[in-house]
């Protein structure tokens, strides 16, 4: 029998929810979300739906919109802010943790990190919807994370009975009564988290300074690029303040020994810079160079705080593709469950393709029929040659294709297909 971590609460009594049939949890063969960062909150978490119209699929959900809404499911909005702000952690943190922490479940549409139900957090976009309070209660907490060991807790929480705060605390679970009487008696969510997970977690409160999470190019290897590179990012605002601007600047140094581990890089030449929010394209990039981004955050409070992404070697022998469906640079509504992807290849010169990488990038639509600033998230991989039918395609998704060549002779480029916009119905 699976976990049971949440309950639903209807004012101060216990209401359990009946059995409901859920989607098995099979091997999906590859992380889902694959969150990486303990400071800054997942932009999207994938549900797998028992109930409403989507029942049976998946769905791509902007996190903050699905711990409103389980929060307005799970906790009773007449109760003491310290609580409802304990319960937004707590809500936050489980997501946050399966986000991070694939368990490879996979319905239609593909792999997902949470159920809709009792079996995870109840989420039901249809039915329930946060109170101002419970909104005030998430924004307020919304950067603070709980964790262990330098690693997000698994913050799991039970209605409990309503007895003395902390009398029933177990290190793993928010016991929702006690922790109410918690709150009743002044104590701050806070303190009530640590009464509930401790004592050895640590509460991570948003940064004096601004923050940035570099998405691509990510801090890992470098990556090969040829004449253009995109940056892709999220950010988190200092304390009780907000992104005010952005500086986004190019910088590009020689490798040395063919390597981009340099320890001096200058603006990049011709100048690149950008004032835009994520993502921005730089182009003009230059063969036998190594390139990478800053950014630099400005917050209301006038601190400003720089991030530099992994670096890019642009490597003028790797071969080259181009996508014909979608053919790259496009944008187009498509409205199936399966699109073919398409692509000529092109090695250098005595070269041979010694090895295909396709992975599929999804993203919640940011507006519905738009993917204009959406945050990409790995779907899988596969490693055939050009025409494989691509499934599990869902309503309110974009999808795109990134693929890797590797050649005989050990270079390697990346290119991106044009985006498929999927409609709401």
């Amino acid at each position: 029998m699976r976990r049971r971590l949440a309950a639903i609460l209807v004012l101060t009594a216990m209401l359990w929810l009946p059995a409901v049939s859920t989607a098995p949890i099979v091997n999906a063969g590859s992380s889902c979300t694959g969150w990486g960062s303990t400071r800054i909150p997942p932009t999207s978490i994938r549900v797998y739906r028992t109930t409403g119209p989507h029942a049976g699929t998946v769905q791509t959900v902007d996190f903050k919109t699905y711990v409103e809404v389980v929060l307005a499911a799970e906790w009773p909005p007449s109760w003491p802010t310290a609580a409802l702000q304990s319960g937004a952690v707590a809500v936050k943190g489980y997501g946050w943790y399966y986000a991070m922490n694939s368990r490879g479940g996979s319905g239609s549409g593909g792999c997902y990190d949470v159920i809709d139900n009792s079996n995870d957090q109840v989420y039901w976009p249809e039915s329930k919807s946060a109170t101002a309070g419970e909104v005030a209660a998430v924004e307020a907490t919304w950067y603070e994370s709980v964790t262990r060991g330098g690693s997000i807790t698994l913050t799991g929480y039970r209605p409990g009975n309503d007895v003395a705060c902390g009398s029933d605390s177990d290190g793993a679970h928010l016991f929702q009564h006690s922790a109410r009487n918690c709150a009743a008696a002044g104590m701050t969510a806070d303190q009530i988290l640590q009464t509930y997970y401790g004592p050895n977690v640590a509460l991570l409160k948003p940064p004096v300074r601004p923050a940035a999470l570099f998405l691509s190019p990510g801090s890992a290897e470098p990556l090969t690029a040829l004449s253009s590179a995109t940056a892709i990012w999220t950010e988190e605002p200092g304390a009780g303040t907000s992104i005010a601007s952005r500086s986004l600047a190019l910088q590009m140094a020689a490798p040395i020994d063919g390597s981009c581990a340099v320890d001096r890089w200058l603006p990049a030449s011709p100048p690149w810079t950008s004032t835009g929010a994520s993502p921005q394209t730089a182009t003009g990039l230059k063969t036998g160079y190594c390139y990478r981004f800053v950014v630099g955050l400005t917050d209301s409070a006038s601190n400003t705080a720089y991030a530099v992404t992994g670096t890019l070697k642009v490597d003028p022998l790797a071969p080259t593709a181009s996508f014909s469906n979608p053919a790259t640079g496009t944008i187009a509504a498509f409205g199936n469950p399966s699109a073919t992807v398409a692509w000529t290849e092109s090695p250098a010169p005595g070269t041979q393709i010694a090895t295909r990488t396709l992975t599929t990038e999804y993203a919640a639509q940011p507006v519905p029929g738009s993917c204009a600033g959406a945050q990409w998230l790995d779907g899988g991989t596969t490693h055939a040659a050009s025409g494989p039918v691509m499934g599990g395609l869902v309503h309110y998704d974009c999808y795109r294709w990134r693929l890797t060549l590797v050649d005989t002779a050990g270079h390697s480029g990346t290119w991106l297909s044009g985006v498929l916009v999927e409609p709401a119905s």
